[in-house]
């Protein structure tokens, strides 16, 4: 079996203390973890020691892991620099493993760098006012702990859903802003997450949760992937909404082995786009499919049908990206008169595709020629396949028969 461990935080979105009490929740040994948020204040300016309370509580009537760190910190204006250090001081003195180090490094250099960036300032000089309390380093590299703990660093696929921002205002250092705070919007960015606004008008996802979700190389996903040997941990957020579970999901299980290997696959998300016509000609129906293709489309289908009153028809299927489907949508109904497109979300499994360019010498010639390779989330090479229509190009430049370039190239 291979591990699996699937954020859910598309409702009440992702914080660092969220995320610490989903693993406790999980398992993870409290004592080891305290143990190693007690070191901090040796390595972190100003920061005296904490008082760490880890309580089950309910929010909207669900069970969850609250965990409460109320630090005795006098500094004040704290820079990235300050952070970064403390942080990799403290990591080498726990003699964690290479995995934890770099996990629990990455999610603060990711905050400091958002906020570098959004402040126009150096990284080392970056001024972090809210995330430069030592709360940031308890998350960080209690999370790292607890995930080294529960074996979710190695040998493990992380998947998460959409993420909840939240919306409305909330005042800081600088003043009232909207949220989500710049630095979650900047982490989001960079790491190209999808974003939900909303449910409610309140901060859902904190900069470190953002930057946790960034540093564990997540695949994003609106579904649970197919695992068994679930086990289910909730984190309780500090806030209690009356109408929605502040509460962060982690499930953890296993997936199956082919010969004693992980099957390899990488699970994405798409949505599929059909529409029924039972009133165009063959030629709308392959100019439909050139333009669909020409605006994005993964796949196009034509599925012939009896529809209504006994008539031939076809289904016109699309396989769509998210961020496509409005766009796909549009086309469909500009080039077949369709008054309505269906969609359906769905997750699929699929090899790693990349095209790199390579050249063949035809008659003393050289013509780059486009090669789509498709690897297994492990980097071995599947399959290889030139481009068709880079075939044909050539095929019609040297006057030559296709299936004698086809040959050739294979």
């Amino acid at each position: 079996m291979s591990k699996v461990a699937f954020i859910d935080c598309q409702a009440a979105g992702i914080s660092g203390d969220m995320f610490l009490g989903t693993l406790l929740d999980l398992g993870a040994n409290q004592n080891k973890i305290t143990s190693a948020i007690e070191l901090i204040p040796k390595f972190l300016r100003g920061c005296k020691g904490f008082d760490i309370n880890i309580n089950k509580t309910i929010r909207c009537g669900l069970a969850a892991t609250e965990v409460q760190v109320l630090s005795d910190d006098t500094a004040e204006n704290r820079t990235g620099k300050d952070l970064l250090v403390a942080t990799i001081a403290c990591t080498r003195e726990l003699n964690l493993s290479e995995e934890t180090k770099d996990f629990a490094i990455r999610i603060v250099k990711t905050i400091v760098e958002a906020e570098s960036k959004v402040h126009g300032e150096q990284l080392g000089h970056t001024h972090l006012h809210e995330v430069g309390s030592a709360d940031t380093l308890v998350d960080a590299i209690g999370s790292a702990v607890a995930c080294e703990d529960l074996g979710l660093l190695k040998n493990c696929q992380w998947f998460c859903t959409p993420v909840a921002l939240g919306g409305g205002h909330l005042t800081f250092s600088h003043g009232a802003m909207p949220v989500p705070p710049p630095a979650v919007l900047e982490i989001a960015k960079n790491s190209n997450f999808p974003i939900l606004g909303g449910p409610i008008e309140t901060e859902l996802t904190t900069p470190t949760g953002a930057s946790i979700i960034s540093s564990l190389d997540v695949i994003f996903s609106n579904f649970l992937p197919s695992v068994k040997n679930i086990r289910v941990g909730y984190g309780a957020g500090m806030k209690d909404f009356p109408n929605l579970p502040n509460v962060l999901r982690i499930v953890i299980g296993e997936r199956e082995l082919q010969n004693g290997q992980p099957y390899n696959l990488v699970e994405d998300s798409v949505v599929v786009l059909e529409t029924n016509v039972d009133d165009i000609s063959g030629e709308i129906l392959g100019h439909t499919i050139d333009v669909l293709f020409e605006k994005g489309a993964k796949d196009v289908s034509i599925i012939p049908v009896i529809t209504k009153k006994g008539r031939p028809g076809q289904i016109i299927k699309v396989i769509s990206s998210p961020e496509d489907v409005q766009k796909l949508a549009r086309t469909l109904m500009d080039e077949t008169g369709s008054l309505g497109v269906r969609l359906t979300p769905t997750s699929r499994l699929i090899l790693k595709r990349e095209m790199n360019v390579t050249s063949i010498n035809i008659g003393g010639k050289i013509y780059e020629l486009r090669v789509k390779i498709a690897r297994n989330s492990g980097g071995k090479i599947i399959r290889m396949k030139p481009e068709f229509d880079d075939l044909k190009k050539i095929a019609k430049e040297t006057n030559l028969p296709l299936r004698y370039l086809i040959a050739k190239v294979f």
